[in-house]
């Protein structure tokens, strides 16, 4: 049993996928793009650039329901059980897809992965930070505008380094006031205050990444003491140059402070990646960390119903 609790949906995006998709939607991506490794970014600037050109391709709900549908499948076959999405709301709603047709296109992926391979799926609606408050408040209203099954989680993805976090505070309360429980991306191109800024202002969960956090030892037993569960992506965090080696990753540390520890794969198509990949690196890495621990804190950490906790812990305890 395996537990995705990161993880973006139009970054799972398959090279096959992307070119049928282009053709479909008659959107043109260059050919050196499409067959470069990693699709041709080389620092965090460009990796924004790229994901943006290549998930330009998803215009339907039909795409995004193949998407997810193609993404849960393959999580099934490498003994995954659960995923929670990250998608922001308006991006397709701007092309003319309403978040109801959005949302009924999860769902569907969800029921045909829960039937046909056991793998339960959720959704966090996110707002993506270096577009702004204003942007982020539109994904909150969208949010909260639906009431679904499928929608647990509102989500600050994006660059760091715009805007303050507390730019975003009324977005969060927005979607807090709709019931929607709170991740934000912290500490992972900043410095490790700004994940305990993003947890305090926001009322965050969890965190999504917060690995600079060992820059702080005091910042790391705050994050302990309150359990707040870290969403560590580790090839992401390599290929995006945090670390130079998954053996200089801080996960071991973290966890050696008490640190609760969740894996994700980010972006799996764009780091080269998978769920199966993230645990064995999390075991080289993390000497107290296994799987059971891992998924342990996962589904703790998850912002699912209690009854598929329920589900997900009897077949961890299997």
């Amino acid at each position: 049993m395996l537990v995705d609790l990161h993880v973006h949906l139009r970054g799972t995006l398959l090279r096959d996928t992307v070119i049928s998709l282009a053709k479909r939607n008659n959107v043109s991506i260059p050919a050196s793009v499409i067959s470069a490794v990693r699709y041709g970014w080389h620092d965090f600037p460009s990796f924004l650039k790229s994901y943006d050109l290549i998930t330009s391709v998803v215009k339907s709900a039909n795409d995004l329901e193949q998407v997810a549908t193609s993404y849960l499948e393959r999580c099934s076959l490498l003994g995954g059980s659960y995923v929670e999405f990250m998608l922001s709301p308006p991006d397709l709603a701007r092309t003319g897809v309403p978040f109801f047709d959005q949302l009924r296109a999860l769902q569907a992926a969800a029921d045909r992965a829960r039937q046909e391979w056991g793998m339960h799926s959720r959704l966090i609606a996110t707002a993506v930070r270096h577009l702004g408050p204003r942007a982020a408040i539109e994904a909150a209203r969208m949010a909260t505008s639906i009431q679904s099954d499928m929608l647990v989680g509102f989500g600050l993805t994006g660059d760091e380094n715009q805007y303050s976090v507390g730019d975003f505070a009324e977005a969060f309360h927005i979607a807090r006031g709709g019931g929607l429980r709170a991740t934000a991306h912290a500490g992972e191109h900043c410095p490790a205050e700004t994940v305990i800024e993003a947890i305090e202002t926001l009322n965050l969960d969890r965190v999504g990444h917060g690995v600079r956090a060992v820059e702080s030892p005091n910042v790391m037993r705050q994050i302990a003491s309150a359990r707040i569960p870290l969403e560590v992506c580790l090839s992401s965090n390599v290929a995006l140059g945090l670390y130079p080696t998954i053996a200089a990753h801080p996960i071991g540390r973290l966890a050696n402070t008490g640190c609760v520890i969740t894996l994700g794969t980010d972006d799996p198509s764009f780091f080269d990646t998978d769920l199966l990949q993230e645990y064995a690196l999390a075991r080289t890495v993390g000497s107290c960390l296994t799987d059971y621990i891992i998924n342990k804190n996962a589904v703790e950490a998850a912002f699912c119903d209690e009854r598929t906790k329920e589900i997900l812990t009897a077949h961890l305890n299997r």
